[in-house]
């Protein structure tokens, strides 16, 4: 089996203030690589392609102050989400087995201008 651990989100704001695509957020040492794809922004914390030891070793606490910072800063909705995915061999009904996700735990939380919605 394997685990796939990531710290993503989003972000909603007015056209105004709007991050620019390639913008990065650094919070105790953590760093959030901000990035504009069509109309929506999206969050990630940065990790190796190998080693996703950052986002699993992240607290939710730090997560949580994250995306309140970033909620404020731009002035918008921002939504976060830390969580991991076990990928492992599902059995499907012909005999066979699959490689898949086959269970994933997300904490999520958002804020709209640094006001906590959940």
């Amino acid at each position: 089996m394997d685990y796939e651990y990531s710290v993503i989100g989003s972000i909603s704001c007015d056209e105004e203030t709007i991050p620019v695509s390639g913008t990065t957020f650094t919070y105790n040492n953590y760093v959030f690589d901000i990035r504009k794809i069509g109309n929506s922004v999206s969050i990630r914390l940065r990790d190796s392609s190998a080693d996703t030891s950052v986002s699993k070793n992240i607290s939710e606490t730090d997560v949580t102050e994250v995306c309140k910072l970033i909620s404020q800063k731009f002035g918008g909705k921002v939504s976060m989400r830390k969580g991991y995915e076990v990928y492992g061999n599902a059995n499907v009904f012909n005999g066979g087995s699959d490689y898949e996700v086959i269970e994933e735990k997300w904490f999520n939380v958002e804020f709209d201008n640094g006001i906590r919605k959940n």
